[in-house]
């Protein structure tokens, strides 16, 4: 029993851990820059008091009156078309002069919060508001006051609106070149090597050769290997290949005219030859783990009928092999899309075709503290992985245990 309560404890604090900052990315990218700025993301639920400034009407609307009226929201939401504020007034900051009770024919500045229904004197007249926004302001006399700003505390109910999302994605062409470009490398880096493991695994398991079993060690053993280490040999291979190109390329054609021989070291085409090599040893031990643990009967059965190694693979372990192979593709493809430091060093630097990664690491820098935009960046970032993961999870614990108990 406590066992179970200790689970269940743990399991609850991995999703807290996990689904907060999600609803905080989520909540913060449908709020308007003022309330992110103002208040946490858990405030955007329950009213919440925030500040505004209105004016009272105007330059020129009014003229030889004693009496205006009007309305505080409707002031405040004339120019919006989204976030339109709306709740209980609370106070207004009242900023003036009054007679000096301490020094007679004298007056002091005060600053006071004044509550709905007190009379306020502003500019010779009496000014009231109500809680629902509602205001007078009366003169004894008809004049033409010039418009009054003034700031307001409004108890504002929670409002949400999809502005940052139009902004990054309709204003800012970075951030759909940088959808692109994440594609151009996510879906290649994860189809080539689970092609490559896929028949890997197979001549692991049910091929027999010299040294299969050494050099399967070999390639698991290379799963330890720290992705930085990798790097100079890697960056060194990609600027010789690029080099040599540029001769080539020098020599074959007449590009010096147009200068057009110069063939860059970084480029999508390394990223997939990078993401492959990294991806691959964790690939062949996945699927060579559950390719062995399948009915040995049905594959000699298939040997007796005269069908090749090719044929057992394609017709009949590419089939069964869908849980491993979803399995796989859902972490190779959160790995390569979520990836920020092998594309940094071995990606394309034009910002033309930066990867989502990149981008959000460089908005950090042009956003800075427009937290609405660089969360909704995030959550565009996300909505990509959590589809393909939701679509294939039915796969995926089946997938990683199939083959955890059998070896071959």
């Amino acid at each position: 029993m406590i066992n179970k309560t200790l689970s269940n404890v743990v399991l609850a604090l991995i999703v807290f851990i996990w689904v907060v900052p999600f609803v905080a990315l989520v909540t913060t990218s449908l709020r308007s820059e003022t309330a992110s700025k103002t208040s946490g993301f858990w405030t955007a639920y329950t009213p919440t008091e925030l500040g505004h400034r209105f004016s009272t009407h105007d330059k020129g609307s009014v003229e030889n009156v004693t009496l205006i009226e009007g309305n505080i929201f409707e002031r405040l939401n004339m120019d919006k078309e989204s976030f339109r504020v709306s709740g209980e007034v609370q106070s207004i900051l009242f900023k003036g002069r009054i007679p000096d009770p301490d020094n007679p024919g004298k007056t002091k500045l005060i600053r006071k919060l004044v509550p709905a229904g007190e009379v306020m004197d502003v500019r010779g007249g009496d000014f009231v508001f109500q809680p629902n926004g509602d205001f007078t302001w009366r003169f004894e006399e008809a004049s033409t006051p010039k418009p009054k700003k003034m700031d307001v505390f409004i108890d504002q109910n929670p409002v949400f609106g999809s502005d940052a999302y139009e902004q990054v994605l309709l204003n800012d062409k970075n951030v759909p070149n940088a959808l692109i470009s994440s594609f151009i490398v996510t879906i290649p880096a994860t189809i080539i090597p689970i092609t490559i493991a896929a028949f890997a695994a197979y001549a692991f398991a049910w091929m027999q050769f010299p040294g299969r079993d050494w050099l399967f060690v070999i390639v698991v053993s290379l799963m330890v290997v720290p992705t930085q280490l990798a790097f100079l040999p890697v960056l060194q291979g990609f600027s010789g290949i690029a080099s040599w190109a540029t001769a080539l390329n020098q020599w074959l054609t007449d590009c010096e005219l147009n200068d057009t021989c110069q063939v860059a070291s970084k480029s999508f085409a390394g990223l997939w030859v990078t993401h492959t090599a990294f991806g691959l040893p964790l690939a062949i031990y996945l699927l060579r783990n559950y390719i062995v643990g399948l009915p040995k009967e049905l594959l000699q059965s298939a040997r007796i009928d005269g069908a090749s190694h090719l044929q057992i693979f394609t017709k009949i372990i590419v089939p069964l092999s869908v849980p491993a192979l979803a399995s796989f593709s859902i972490f190779q493809f959160l790995w390569v899309w979520n990836d920020l430091i092998v594309a940094l060093y071995i990606g394309p630097n034009n910002a033309s075709d930066l990867v989502f990664p990149i981008l959000l690491q460089k908005q950090l820098g042009t956003f800075k503290d427009q937290l609405h935009l660089l969360n909704a960046s995030a959550v565009i970032s996300m909505i990509v992985p959590v589809i393909v993961f939701l679509s294939m999870q039915r796969y995926f614990i089946r997938g990683l245990l199939a083959g955890s108990v059998k070896g071959g």
